[in-house]
């Protein structure tokens, strides 16, 4: 799924519980935010650019726990937060150690008698690097996990900038299809009038979905091949670059070794009656 930012209170209590909830893919405890350590912050934010978007909390404490394998637990909440003082650091950071521009929303919201700040961060189309030496030019390009931050080796940075509009789709068929869900296959597939499809998300994989044939066929799809995804009157509508043929017992693309051999056993069956 694509991360849902923190706006109000209602979405900070639905989603946290101190001292149970661990820190994840989706959102960071920061007690505090270190001026004098800019780097760690834009870090923290271009990895969640590069991944699914995310959100820092600061003003929420965290401690590790055995229970978890030593992951961060929310904790307890700082007093005395200044969120205009963040809202300004934030803008700075972004503007001047991540590049391209990523895109940021800061919403102060008020718990109880506290006062947290969300740095809330879109999910990038563009690879996104960390400046962390300004003299000599020197990015990173972080991402995230489920254990925090971790960085791309030289080939990822390679694989993810060829793959660019892959992403761009990706992040495209999240926004209309966050879940698994039945859509509208155009082309139509061959030998399928129609039928009903499903598509379905491969361990929040980039690069491939499932579609599903009335829940007893199943083909596994590049996201290079789908070329558009829009509402339609009827639900969901995809475009693929290349036809899906659906045999008896078997669904392929209409390009496939399989099929054209099928086809080609079809030719020479006609002819003989």
């Amino acid at each position: 799924m694509i991360y849902k930012p923190f706006k109000t209170l209602q979405d900070f209590e639905s989603r946290i519980r101190l001292g149970e909830t661990p820190e994840n893919i989706y959102w960071d405890y920061k007690s505090v935010l270190n001026s004098k350590n800019p780097t760690n912050i834009a870090i923290d934010m271009a990895a969640f650019a590069n991944t699914y978007g995310g959100t820092i909390l600061i003003g929420v404490s965290e401690k590790g726990t055995e229970e978890l394998n030593g992951l961060k637990v929310a904790n307890e909440f700082v007093p005395k937060i200044d969120a205009e003082a963040i809202k300004k650091q934030i803008c700075s950071i972004a503007s001047n150690s991540i590049f391209p521009q990523i895109g940021v929303q800061i919403d102060p919201i008020k718990i109880s008698d506290n006062l947290i700040v969300a740095v809330n961060i879109e999910p990038s189309v563009n690879l996104v690097g960390v400046r962390t030496d300004n003299e000599r030019g020197n990015f990173c390009f972080p991402y995230r996990t489920e254990y925090g931050n971790t960085f791309m080796s030289f080939m990822e940075v390679e694989e993810r900038m060829v793959n660019n509009k892959t992403r761009s789709m990706f992040l495209k068929l999240k926004e209309f299809i966050p879940e698994k869900e039945k859509v509208m296959i155009y082309p139509v597939p061959m030998c399928n009038n129609r039928s009903e499809w499903t598509l379905e998300w491969i361990n929040d994989s980039e690069n491939e979905v499932k579609l599903e044939r009335n829940e007893s066929k199943s083909i596994i799809v590049p996201i290079s091949f789908i070329e558009e995804v829009w509402k339609g009157h009827v639900g969901v509508c995809i475009k693929m670059n290349s036809r899906l043929y659906c045999g008896s017992d078997f669904i392929d693309f209409e390009d496939s070794e399989r099929v054209e051999n099928i086809k080609a056993l079809s030719k020479i069956w006609a002819r003989r009656t």
